[in-house]
């Protein structure tokens, strides 16, 4: 049994890429790189605000605290969709259509349907969904002594995201050393500032909130048909 992980993308946004993709194979003189990099910001929002939305969710028992901790949940948030509409559209644009057709197509090969939806999928290794799912039920039997391994599990499962849809595609750009080092800076600073925050949340919620955190993850894991 194989595992995947489906995130939802705006089917609007989806057919304006697949038109550019469209463009691109077909050989248009026209540049596309502008269009590219805004609908794939556009989409890469959207992917954050999903999986994020997790570093929002409050105590069961709203206190000034947890409202505090809310408001860096959120400063964290847009401190990421800033540096995806900053530095995507940016990096894109410095490619002329042949080079930007490999790495558009390999895009297109994460797109799923399922149940009518269109989602980005990529696979995740199947200990890593166990792994998830003892911890809920942990939790869920009081056997956790305290949140910080559930949060360092869910760090592992964002960081797979980062790799399946940034630091892979990335690379069908062959960036120079320049332009490479400088996204590797952006990529390395943002997910650190993420992943800090939700190991923050370890020892700031309670048991209930964190089962929330874990099964809004496993909701985004799939079982794959054979």
């Amino acid at each position: 049994m194989s595992y995947s992980i489906l995130l939802k993308i705006n089917e609007i946004s989806y057919k304006k890429f697949e038109d550019i993709r469209q463009q691109l194979n077909d050989g248009s003189s026209i540049s596309q790189s502008k269009v590219l990099g805004e609908v794939l910001s556009e989409i890469a929002c959207d992917i954050v605000e999903q999986v994020f939305a997790v570093l929002l969710t409050q105590n069961h028992h709203s206190t000034q605290l947890s409202q505090k901790y809310t408001a860096e949940s959120e400063k964290v948030i847009q401190h990421i969709m800033n540096a995806v509409r900053k530095y995507m559209p940016w990096s894109i644009a410095l490619f002329g259509n042949e080079r930007l057709c490999p790495f558009a197509n390999y895009f297109s090969n994460m797109i799923k349907y399922h149940d009518e939806q269109v989602y980005v999928s990529y696979p995740i290794d199947r200990n890593l969904v166990q792994q998830a799912h003892q911890l809920a039920e942990q939790i869920k039997n009081n056997e956790l002594n305290d949140m910080v391994e559930v949060f360092q599990t869910l760090i592992q499962i964002v960081d797979l995201g980062v790799t399946n849809l940034i630091r892979e595609p990335k690379k069908c750009l062959n960036f120079n050393r320049v332009v490479d080092k400088t996204l590797n800076g952006v990529i390395h600073i943002t997910t650190q500032f993420s992943y800090k925050r939700l190991e923050k949340m370890g020892n700031q919620v309670d048991p209930n909130t964190a089962t929330d955190c874990v099964n809004h993850f496993l909701a985004f894991m799939h079982v794959d048909r054979e």
